[in-house]
């Protein structure tokens, strides 16, 4: 399937999920720098993070929202169906990251477990696998030359 129904490019709910899906796969490189050294300075009194830190720790509850609502944009959207396995690829992203909010763990939201946590490493790899079931890798390398 291309990203654009029609063949003629990306359409833009297509584009706005592999732009959510390429987040999720990567680790950017601000999280990778961030995940090991909180400033003291965004410590409140009881050791928790606060201000900047935490802010940008909420960016990854952002991504997934972002997620939830980038799929369902794109399922509404179709002017055909999926192949079963990009539907099961994308289901399995839409469950993982669902279990995770439904988890209440405010330790799998921090720059270090978005680094390193075995979680964040499974959504990065559902997340690669939607990308390769679509070949949207290949669709995005060519509608970005044109």
């Amino acid at each position: 399937m291309t990203i654009g129904a029609s063949g003629a490019g990306p359409d833009p709910r297509s584009m706005r999920l592999l732009r959510v899906l390429t987040s999720l796969a990567t680790i950017p490189e601000h999280v990778k720098q961030s995940s090991s050294v909180v400033p003291r300075d965004a410590r409140n009194t009881n050791g928790e993070t606060n201000g900047p830190a935490s802010s940008l720790e909420g960016e990854a509850q952002n991504l997934v929202v972002e997620f939830d609502e980038a799929y369902t944009a794109y399922i509404e959207g179709f002017d055909r169906l999926p192949s079963e396995s990009q539907m099961i690829a994308l289901q399995a992203v839409d469950t993982k990251l669902s279990a995770m909010v439904g988890a209440k763990d405010a330790a799998i939201w921090t720059f270090r477990a978005r680094s390193e946590d075995q979680i964040w490493m499974e959504v990065r790899e559902l997340a690669a696998a939607v990308i390769g079931k679509f070949s949207w890798s290949a669709e995005l390398d060519g509608a970005s030359t044109q």
